[in-house]
């Protein structure tokens, strides 16, 4: 069995009963849903899984999805308020992206890692390198605000040691930045990190190559950043997980350790 932890909901793109399909095939017993930005970024390439979306179908199928709610922290007071109204609703996961222009340790956001650890709840943040979009104009583009420097895994260090009981998920490996997320995970009992998109493969790569020794195997998460048809992702990294030095971990990093976290936050 797998669990996907990191999935996003583009309902004019991959029909709903098409990810329900995909994951029974492939046996994903369930997915986490980031919702997407309600900005013309993502909405002028049909990337429409907002919250209000993302809830909707959490609902219809609440065994399948988990949802991640999108905040935008800057906004401190509004953040908290959706923070709150989506934990009533039993959500325990918020998504944030730094690369729109804010770093994860600035004080301004305290506030809201202040609410987040209150709770206990999980924050999957886009980490790493940012996607370039030409054909959406260089004027909606700017309106984004995108900076990469704002995905260092090392920026995690001090909200990871001021707010325990947060758990962050580093997602994408923070690829080219993996081998710091490797270490922030191994230093940190609250960080995990997701193995997704084709970047999790280049972090595969890496570990391959250097059998590092400070490896947090139990903080691993396999996860495809698809529209939830994961197929490909699946069946690659099963392969993978087959060499010697990954396949005594490979039933943590596909069921085991996505399983006892999302028991551990309350969100099975």
């Amino acid at each position: 069995m797998f669990i996907d932890f990191h999935i996003h909901y583009l309902p004019n793109l991959v029909p709903e009963e098409k990810i329900l399909e995909d994951m029974d095939k492939y046996g994903v017993e369930k997915s986490v849903v980031m919702a997407t930005p309600d900005h013309p970024r993502y909405t002028l390439l049909n990337l429409t899984g907002t919250n209000e979306e993302s809830w909707k179908l959490v609902c219809r199928h609440p065994k399948r999805f988990i949802m991640a709610a999108y905040i935008e922290p800057r906004n401190v007071m509004e953040a908290q308020t959706q923070i709150d109204r989506y934990y009533d609703k039993g959500v325990r996961f918020v998504k944030m992206w730094p690369g729109h222009g804010f770093s994860p340790d600035d004080p301004m956001i305290y506030p809201v890692w202040e609410k987040l650890n209150d709770l206990k709840m999980g924050v999957i943040l886009h980490m790493g390198m940012l996607g370039v979009r030409p054909q959406l104009g260089a004027k909606v583009n700017r309106m984004a605000g995108m900076n990469a420097k704002f995905g260092q895994p090392v920026l995690l260090d001090q909200p990871a040691r001021m707010f325990p009981d947060v758990t962050f998920i580093i997602a994408h490996t923070a690829y080219p930045w993996t081998l710091e997320a490797l270490d922030m995970s191994f230093m940190f009992e609250n960080i995990y990190i997701d193995f997704s998109c084709g970047l999790g493969y280049e972090a595969y790569n890496l570990i391959d190559r250097l059998h590092p020794g400070r490896l947090p195997w139990e903080r691993f998460l396999f996860a495809s950043d698809t529209g939830g048809n994961a197929g490909p992702f699946v069946e690659r990294w099963s392969e993978l997980m087959k060499e010697p030095f990954f396949a005594p971990h490979a039933e943590d990093f596909f069921y085991n350790n996505g399983r006892k976290l999302l028991e551990r936050l309350g969100a099975v």
